[in-house]
């Protein structure tokens, strides 16, 4: 059994029943914090959570719960925390293929202009070679110049994609296609990620193609819509709106 516990408007956790037991009784968590675990469907103070689950009252019945100390911050808890409280929260499967392909073609575009500004500047002959090509069949000269582009057009594309994402989730959490349909990517506790996590994530993206796919489309099966890089950078996609 998993609980939740918002301390200062932020989500802690999880932690099992033995730690959330202790957390009571030490003081951490009190009367009017706000606490969510399966199956409930909203984040309830602690009071009332007790009130209504006769196990937990029970549990919790050798040590009264301590008061808060400052109860009027509650009032400011609820609402960032409601948002990350609910399963319905994370970021489905359709919608965040939307948001790939939305960022998919940015990236694109932006890969076709700098290819195409990089090609007259330093690949003039190359691109004038390219440009004559009309058909599947290359002559050797047509394929050098193919074969010569290649790593330029992936050195692009490569560099474009992971600065695109380094600095969207640094800046905002989000690329501009998650933005766009109201995603964001968060770790467990809910506070965005670091430097070194962003760079993880992006390459643990390679192992869904390693597994043919496989690893997308376990975001449509997991219980918090993980895909297989999202459980090795420890990271969740959450709804913003």
């Amino acid at each position: 059994m998993q609980w939740y516990y918002a301390i200062n408007g932020e989500r802690q956790g999880p932690v099992n029943q033995t730690e959330f037991e202790h957390l009571v009784r030490a003081g951490t968590i009190t009367a009017d914090t706000l606490v969510w675990r399966k199956p409930m469907t909203a984040w309830q103070s602690l009071d009332t959570a007790r009130a209504s689950d006769s196990a937990l009252s029970l549990a919790l019945e050798v040590a009264p719960l301590p008061e808060a100390v400052e109860p009027e911050h509650v009032g400011h808890l609820a609402s960032p925390v409601e948002k990350t409280a609910d399963t319905v929260v994370y970021g489905g499967f359709w919608r965040r293929v939307g948001a790939r392909l939305i960022d998919g073609v940015i990236v694109w575009v932006a890969g076709q202009v700098v290819i195409g500004v990089l090609g007259m500047l330093f690949f003039r002959d190359t691109m004038m070679v390219l440009q004559k090509v009309k058909g599947p069949e290359l002559s050797p000269q047509e394929l050098a110049a193919v074969l010569s582009f290649v790593p330029v057009a992936f050195g692009v594309y490569f560099g474009l994609s992971l600065a695109y994402e380094f600095f969207s989730l640094r800046k905002y959490s989000a690329t501009p296609g998650k933005l766009a349909l109201g995603l964001k990517v968060v770790r467990p506790n809910g506070v965005p990620l670091s430097t070194g996590r962003i760079i993880g994530r992006y390459f643990s993206h390679a192992l869904n193609f390693m597994t043919l796919g496989i690893g997308y489309v376990m975001v449509a099966i997991d219980d918090e819509k993980r895909g297989l890089h999202d459980y090795v950078s420890e990271t969740r996609v959450v709804k913003t709106r």
